[in-house]
This record gives structure tokens, sequence and C-alpha cells, in this order.
């Protein structure tokens, strides 16, 4: 069995994904010549290891970043073999993917939803890709409720202290608009989301 017999039945096997992780970076100067070779029979290989059991597994694990930089290789090689393998649009479709999940996860969430765009350009009725779409929507409504939550509540303090400082001065009005500011955002986020939940995606 020679090497590439190998490492195809290993990363076929169910393994853990530290255990994928170790075994691609052993052999990585092995995948990469493969790689540089150009020929389309190696690069077919090594993409789908490279993408779903070395990629994906460091998404996986939370190291995000990283997953990211071997996501932007893996598209780099996937360009040497366009318009000349099936599997093209199919390992394109996993790059894609895996980065706008990998975006998500560091709370990137309109960058990751330019990446769930592009699938569902191609694939409006994915229940997976719409999830995630609207998952980040939601996130990054969460993100903002909270912004304005903080700020609402930092107001109210701040006019608190200035009269607990001041007898004379009283604020009470003014400091209720910190209060409401905050209430405002919580109504507004509950909708929002509620909003999204029953809105039907329309991809341009």
């Amino acid at each position: 069995m020679n090497s590439k017999n190998k490492l195809r039945t290993f990363f076929d096997s169910k393994q853990d994904n530290e255990k994928y992780i170790q075994k691609y970076e052993e052999n990585k100067n092995f995948f990469n010549d493969l790689l540089t070779t150009g020929h389309k029979e190696d690069i077919e290989f090594v993409l789908p290891i490279k993408l779903y059991k070395y990629a994906d597994p460091l998404n996986k694990i939370g190291n995000y970043k990283k997953a990211l930089d071997v996501i932007l290789e893996v598209e780099n090689d996937l360009n040497k073999i366009k318009g000349q393998s099936k599997f093209y649009y199919q390992y394109l479709e996993g790059v894609i993917f895996l980065r706008g999940v990998c975006l998500g996860k560091i709370k990137r969430y309109r960058a990751s939803n330019k990446e769930f765009k592009k699938l569902l350009q191609s694939n409006p009725n994915n229940k997976n890709f719409i999830g995630w779409y609207k998952t980040n929507q939601k996130n990054e409504i969460l993100r903002i409720k909270n912004r304005v939550i903080q700020i609402g509540i930092l107001f109210y303090l701040t006019v608190l202290v200035i009269e607990i400082a001041n007898d004379e001065i009283k604020l009470i009005s003014i400091r209720e608009i910190g209060l409401a500011i905050a209430f405002l955002a919580m109504g507004t986020s509950y909708i929002l989301k509620k909003k999204i939940d029953k809105q039907k995606i329309l991809i341009e």
C-alpha cells in the first residue's frame, strides 16, 4: 500500500479531530508536494482531506484563525483545477460554507453572511444555510442591543452620580432617559428577532 492509499485509508476512518489534525501536519510536506505538481488527480486527492479533515477539525476544536488560513489555501489550490474537475463546485461550496461558519464563530456576523448569501444564491431553500444566515442576523442584533443597553445604563449611572454629588441638582426625568433607551433596545431586539424567524430570505 503506497503513501496515498495509506493516508486515504486513515482519513476515511473515524478519528478524533485532534488525530486528523496531527496526521495532516505530520504529512504536510507530502501534501504540499502533491498540490505543487499541478496534476489534477493529485490536487483532487489532497483538497477534500485538507478541507474536511484538516480545516474543519480545526474549526471544531475552536482554532478558527488557523482554520480560516487553511481555507484560504484550499481556495487558492482549488483554482488550479477550475474548469477541469467535476468536483470543483462541490469543494467550492465546502470552502464557502466552512469560511462562513468560522467567521460566525469569531462574531464577524456580517462577513459570515456574505458567504452564506453566495450559497443561498444557488441553494435558496437549503435549511442549513438559511439557519446560519438567520442566526448571524440575530447575533448581530443582539450585539447592537447589548451596546445600546450599556450606553443607556452608563447614561443613567452618570446622571445619578451627578445627583448624589450635588443635592441641589435633581435630574430624575433626564436620568430615566437612560433606562428608557435600555428598555427600548430590549423591546426592539425582541421584535426584530421574531421578524427574522418569520421572514423569507430574498437574495439578489
